[in-house]
C-alpha cells in the first residue's frame, strides 16, 4: 500500500475520498439531503458586498464561510444574510446551524443571533482561539 501526501487543491483522486464518504454517510443514516447553499448581498453596481456559502448536510446548515464588506457592518446587514440562510436550510428540513469562527470575528455577532460555543480549540491561529458554534430551531 502506498500512501501519497499531495499540496494541491483538488488532485486526482481526492473525489474517490468524499465519494467514498458519503457511500458510507449514507450507509448509516440514509439518503439525506445534502445541498449547497449560498447567498450573495449585491450592491446597486453588482458588486458582491457580502455573502455566505454553506452546505444542508444530515439535517443541519454548515456555515462555511460568512463575509460583509467592513463598510456595510453593524447596519443589519449579517443578521439579515443569517436569518435568510437559516430560513432556507429550514425550508430542506434542516434543524439547526453550525459554524466556526476564532475570537478575532464575530463571537458576539453570532451570540446575538442566538449560537451558543459548543467547543474551542485554543491557539488556532497562536494568540487566538477557534470556536465552534451552534444553533438549534427545533
Amino acid at each position: 500500500m502506498e500512501i501519497e501526501i499531495l499540496e494541491d487543491a483538488n488532485p486526482p483522486g481526492a473525489d474517490d475520498v468524499t465519494a467514498g464518504l458519503r457511500a458510507h454517510m449514507v450507509e448509516q443514516t440514509g439518503p439525506l439531503p445534502r445541498l449547497p447553499l449560498t447567498l450573495l448581498m449585491r450592491d446597486a453596481d453588482n458588486r458582491v458586498r457580502g455573502g455566505i456559502r454553506g452546505t444542508i448536510a444530515l439535517c443541519w446548515l454548515q456555515v462555511d464561510h460568512f463575509w460583509v464588506d467592513e463598510a456595510l457592518r453593524g447596519q443589519g446587514y449579517g443578521a439579515r444574510l443569517l436569518r435568510l440562510a437559516e430560513d432556507a436550510a429550514r425550508a430542506h428540513g434542516a434543524i439547526g446551524a453550525q459554524l466556526t469562527t476564532a475570537t478575532f470575528q464575530a463571537v458576539g455577532f453570532y451570540q446575538k443571533q442566538g449560537y451558543a460555543e459548543i467547543g474551542r480549540l485554543r491557539d488556532r491561529p497562536p494568540g487566538h482561539d477557534r470556536i465552534w458554534m451552534a444553533k438549534r430551531w427545533g
